[in-house]
Protein backbone atom coordinates (compact mmCIF):
# COMPACT_ATOMS: atom_id res chain seq x y z
CA UNK A 1 0.00 0.00 0.00
CA UNK A 2 1.76 3.24 -0.84
CA UNK A 3 1.42 5.96 1.84
CA UNK A 4 -2.16 7.28 2.72
CA UNK A 5 -3.77 9.28 5.38
CA UNK A 6 -6.56 7.35 7.30
CA UNK A 7 -9.76 9.97 9.15
CA UNK A 8 -12.19 8.38 10.45
CA UNK A 9 -14.98 9.87 12.21
CA UNK A 10 -18.22 8.73 13.89
CA UNK A 11 -21.98 9.15 15.19
CA UNK A 12 -24.79 7.53 16.73
CA UNK A 13 -28.89 8.61 17.32
CA UNK A 14 -31.36 6.65 19.32
CA UNK A 15 -33.87 8.09 16.80
CA UNK A 16 -37.25 6.85 17.35
CA UNK A 17 -36.46 4.40 20.31
CA UNK A 18 -36.37 4.97 24.16
CA UNK A 19 -32.88 3.81 24.24
CA UNK A 20 -29.88 3.75 21.95
CA UNK A 21 -28.50 -0.08 21.57
CA UNK A 22 -26.23 1.02 19.29
CA UNK A 23 -22.38 1.77 20.07
CA UNK A 24 -19.43 2.17 18.03
CA UNK A 25 -15.31 2.60 18.55
CA UNK A 26 -12.94 4.59 16.44
CA UNK A 27 -9.55 4.19 17.71
CA UNK A 28 -6.92 5.97 15.11
CA UNK A 29 -3.53 4.39 17.25
CA UNK A 30 -4.60 0.92 16.65
CA UNK A 31 -6.82 1.53 13.23
CA UNK A 32 -9.67 -0.38 14.49
CA UNK A 33 -13.00 0.86 14.19
CA UNK A 34 -15.97 -0.97 15.38
CA UNK A 35 -20.32 -0.83 14.71
CA UNK A 36 -22.02 -2.90 17.25
CA UNK A 37 -25.81 -3.21 17.23
CA UNK A 38 -27.22 -4.76 20.59
CA UNK A 39 -30.18 -6.91 21.54
CA UNK A 40 -32.05 -8.20 24.34
CA UNK A 41 -34.86 -7.25 26.68
CA UNK A 42 -34.09 -4.10 29.66
CA UNK A 43 -30.23 -2.50 29.41
CA UNK A 44 -28.87 -6.39 27.90
CA UNK A 45 -28.63 -4.88 24.17
CA UNK A 46 -26.88 -1.66 25.60
CA UNK A 47 -24.57 -3.81 27.66
CA UNK A 48 -23.47 -6.21 24.96
CA UNK A 49 -22.92 -3.47 22.51
CA UNK A 50 -20.87 -2.11 24.85
CA UNK A 51 -18.85 -4.81 25.33
CA UNK A 52 -18.35 -5.18 21.91
CA UNK A 53 -16.71 -2.12 20.85
CA UNK A 54 -14.83 -2.09 24.24
CA UNK A 55 -13.24 -5.22 24.40
CA UNK A 56 -12.73 -6.26 20.79
CA UNK A 57 -10.29 -3.43 19.90
CA UNK A 58 -7.64 -4.83 23.02
CA UNK A 59 -7.84 -8.27 22.10
CA UNK A 60 -7.35 -7.47 18.20
CA UNK A 61 -4.04 -6.07 19.40
CA UNK A 62 -3.27 -8.98 21.98
CA UNK A 63 -3.20 -11.80 19.27
CA UNK A 64 -1.48 -9.75 16.76
CA UNK A 65 1.28 -8.94 19.21
CA UNK A 66 1.55 -12.95 19.11
CA UNK A 67 1.72 -12.56 15.96
CA UNK A 68 -1.47 -14.01 14.90
CA UNK A 69 -2.38 -13.36 11.08
CA UNK A 70 -4.64 -10.41 10.70
CA UNK A 71 -7.84 -12.22 9.91
CA UNK A 72 -7.25 -14.74 12.49
CA UNK A 73 -6.71 -11.88 15.55
CA UNK A 74 -10.11 -10.67 14.30
CA UNK A 75 -11.76 -14.34 14.42
CA UNK A 76 -10.20 -15.30 17.50
CA UNK A 77 -10.93 -11.14 19.49
CA UNK A 78 -14.54 -11.70 17.97
CA UNK A 79 -15.08 -15.19 19.06
CA UNK A 80 -13.64 -14.48 22.42
CA UNK A 81 -16.12 -11.79 23.45
CA UNK A 82 -19.12 -13.61 21.77
CA UNK A 83 -18.25 -16.16 24.57
CA UNK A 84 -18.33 -13.43 26.95
CA UNK A 85 -21.30 -12.19 26.40
CA UNK A 86 -23.24 -15.66 26.39
CA UNK A 87 -21.77 -15.98 30.02
CA UNK A 88 -22.85 -13.31 30.87
CA UNK A 89 -26.28 -13.95 30.22
CA UNK A 90 -26.21 -17.13 31.28
CA UNK A 91 -25.28 -15.43 34.27
CA UNK A 92 -27.70 -12.98 34.51
CA UNK A 93 -31.97 -13.47 34.16
CA UNK A 94 -32.57 -9.94 33.11
CA UNK A 95 -29.90 -10.57 30.25
CA UNK A 96 -31.09 -13.62 29.01
CA UNK A 97 -31.34 -12.50 25.48
CA UNK A 98 -28.29 -10.54 25.13
CA UNK A 99 -26.50 -10.23 21.98
CA UNK A 100 -25.26 -7.72 19.07
CA UNK A 101 -24.39 -7.99 16.05
CA UNK A 102 -20.66 -6.65 14.87
CA UNK A 103 -18.93 -5.10 12.11
CA UNK A 104 -15.04 -4.60 12.79
CA UNK A 105 -12.12 -2.93 10.33
CA UNK A 106 -8.89 -3.57 10.85
CA UNK A 107 -6.09 -1.43 9.27
CA UNK A 108 -2.85 -3.65 9.30
CA UNK A 109 0.48 -4.36 7.16
CA UNK A 110 -1.48 -2.37 3.92
CA UNK A 111 -4.20 -4.12 4.15
CA UNK A 112 -8.25 -3.29 5.30
CA UNK A 113 -9.17 -6.64 7.42
CA UNK A 114 -13.33 -6.33 7.66
CA UNK A 115 -15.33 -9.16 9.72
CA UNK A 116 -19.03 -8.87 10.53
CA UNK A 117 -21.31 -10.93 12.63
CA UNK A 118 -25.27 -10.18 12.19
CA UNK A 119 -26.70 -7.72 10.14
CA UNK A 120 -24.79 -4.47 10.32
CA UNK A 121 -22.79 -4.41 7.38
CA UNK A 122 -19.53 -2.57 5.69
CA UNK A 123 -19.39 -0.66 2.37
CA UNK A 124 -16.64 0.16 0.00
CA UNK A 125 -17.32 3.43 -2.04
CA UNK A 126 -14.30 3.55 -4.24
CA UNK A 127 -14.38 6.00 -7.61
CA UNK A 128 -17.98 5.39 -8.41
CA UNK A 129 -18.95 2.07 -7.34
CA UNK A 130 -20.08 1.07 -3.91
CA UNK A 131 -19.20 -2.62 -2.97
CA UNK A 132 -20.97 -4.13 0.11
CA UNK A 133 -18.66 -6.49 1.65
CA UNK A 134 -20.32 -8.37 4.23
CA UNK A 135 -23.56 -10.52 4.43
CA UNK A 136 -26.24 -10.47 6.38
CA UNK A 137 -26.59 -12.95 8.67
CA UNK A 138 -30.48 -13.34 8.72
CA UNK A 139 -32.69 -16.36 8.36
CA UNK A 140 -34.40 -14.76 5.83
CA UNK A 141 -31.28 -13.98 3.43
CA UNK A 142 -30.03 -17.33 4.39
CA UNK A 143 -32.67 -18.75 2.93
CA UNK A 144 -32.25 -16.44 -0.44
CA UNK A 145 -28.32 -17.24 -0.53
CA UNK A 146 -30.17 -21.12 -0.48
CA UNK A 147 -32.83 -20.06 -2.85
CA UNK A 148 -35.86 -21.00 -1.02
CA UNK A 149 -36.42 -16.82 -1.34
CA UNK A 150 -36.64 -14.77 -3.72
CA UNK A 151 -35.04 -11.03 -2.58
CA UNK A 152 -38.41 -9.62 -2.61
CA UNK A 153 -39.92 -12.11 -0.51
CA UNK A 154 -37.25 -12.33 2.11
CA UNK A 155 -37.80 -7.79 2.62
CA UNK A 156 -41.34 -8.85 3.46
CA UNK A 157 -40.33 -12.09 5.28
CA UNK A 158 -41.18 -12.28 9.04
CA UNK A 159 -37.63 -13.89 8.99
CA UNK A 160 -36.07 -10.67 8.23
CA UNK A 161 -34.88 -9.41 11.20
CA UNK A 162 -34.15 -13.19 12.78
CA UNK A 163 -30.17 -13.50 13.19
CA UNK A 164 -28.54 -16.84 13.36
CA UNK A 165 -25.44 -15.57 13.49
CA UNK A 166 -23.95 -12.82 16.34
CA UNK A 167 -21.86 -11.99 19.36
CA UNK A 168 -23.50 -13.78 22.05
CA UNK A 169 -25.40 -16.55 20.54
CA UNK A 170 -25.51 -19.84 22.89
CA UNK A 171 -24.99 -22.26 20.21
CA UNK A 172 -23.34 -20.08 17.62
CA UNK A 173 -21.33 -22.67 15.12
CA UNK A 174 -19.47 -20.62 12.80
CA UNK A 175 -16.89 -17.76 13.34
CA UNK A 176 -17.04 -14.35 11.58
CA UNK A 177 -17.42 -13.57 8.13
CA UNK A 178 -13.79 -11.87 6.98
CA UNK A 179 -13.02 -9.65 3.93
CA UNK A 180 -9.60 -7.99 3.35
CA UNK A 181 -8.63 -6.24 0.56
CA UNK A 182 -5.74 -3.29 -0.20
CA UNK A 183 -7.28 -0.08 -0.05
CA UNK A 184 -6.19 2.98 -2.43
CA UNK A 185 -6.38 6.62 -2.68
CA UNK A 186 -10.15 8.33 -2.28
CA UNK A 187 -11.65 5.04 -0.98
CA UNK A 188 -14.69 5.32 2.17
CA UNK A 189 -15.04 2.51 4.25
CA UNK A 190 -18.55 2.88 5.60
CA UNK A 191 -19.88 1.03 8.62
CA UNK A 192 -23.37 1.57 9.56
CA UNK A 193 -26.13 -0.55 12.11
CA UNK A 194 -29.22 -1.64 9.85
CA UNK A 195 -30.93 1.59 11.04
CA UNK A 196 -28.95 3.04 7.70
CA UNK A 197 -28.70 -0.08 6.15
CA UNK A 198 -32.31 -0.85 5.59
CA UNK A 199 -33.37 2.63 4.67
CA UNK A 200 -30.64 4.08 2.33
CA UNK A 201 -29.94 2.61 -0.72
CA UNK A 202 -26.61 1.62 -2.17
CA UNK A 203 -26.76 4.48 -4.93
CA UNK A 204 -27.74 7.21 -1.81
CA UNK A 205 -24.68 5.49 -0.41
CA UNK A 206 -22.26 6.25 -3.00
CA UNK A 207 -23.83 9.82 -3.45
CA UNK A 208 -23.32 10.84 -0.16
CA UNK A 209 -19.81 9.16 0.52
CA UNK A 210 -18.72 11.39 -2.53
CA UNK A 211 -19.17 14.33 -1.15
CA UNK A 212 -15.94 16.57 -0.31
CA UNK A 213 -16.36 16.33 3.41
CA UNK A 214 -14.39 15.06 6.62
CA UNK A 215 -16.07 12.11 7.68
CA UNK A 216 -16.77 13.06 10.99
CA UNK A 217 -19.39 15.37 9.04
CA UNK A 218 -20.12 12.78 6.26
CA UNK A 219 -21.33 10.27 9.77
CA UNK A 220 -23.22 12.73 10.84
CA UNK A 221 -25.14 13.48 7.22
CA UNK A 222 -25.49 9.63 7.24
CA UNK A 223 -27.21 9.20 10.43
CA UNK A 224 -29.48 12.60 9.63
CA UNK A 225 -30.64 11.24 6.33
CA UNK A 226 -31.35 7.85 7.98
CA UNK A 227 -33.85 9.44 10.47
CA UNK A 228 -35.40 11.62 7.53
CA UNK A 229 -35.82 8.69 5.44
CA UNK A 230 -38.44 7.29 8.15
CA UNK A 231 -35.80 4.50 9.82
CA UNK A 232 -37.57 4.04 12.84
CA UNK A 233 -34.57 2.32 14.70
CA UNK A 234 -31.11 3.32 16.23
CA UNK A 235 -29.13 4.80 13.23
CA UNK A 236 -24.97 4.73 13.78
CA UNK A 237 -22.29 5.20 11.02
CA UNK A 238 -18.35 5.20 11.82
CA UNK A 239 -16.54 6.45 8.21
CA UNK A 240 -13.22 5.43 7.45
CA UNK A 241 -11.37 7.91 4.48
CA UNK A 242 -8.25 7.22 2.50
CA UNK A 243 -6.72 10.10 1.45
CA UNK A 244 -2.85 10.44 -0.60
CA UNK A 245 -0.62 12.13 1.22
CA UNK A 246 0.06 15.76 -0.53
CA UNK A 247 3.67 15.85 -1.40
CA UNK A 248 3.25 19.99 -1.00
CA UNK A 249 2.37 19.55 3.02
CA UNK A 250 5.46 20.59 5.25
CA UNK A 251 6.86 17.34 7.37
CA UNK A 252 6.74 17.39 10.66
Amino acid sequence: MSELIVVAGGHTDRGRRDNNEDCYDIDPETQIYVVADGMGGLAAGEEASRLAVSMIPGRVMERLLRHDRPDEALRTAIEHVSRYIAEQARLDSDKQRMGTTVVVALVHAGRVFVANMGDSPAYLVRGEKVIRLTLDHTVAEELVRKGALTPVQARRSPLRNRLYKYLGCPDLQDLADIHDFPPRAGDRLILVSDGISTVLSEDTILDMASIPADPDILAHAFVDRALEQGSTDNATCVIVAFDAVDPTSPQG
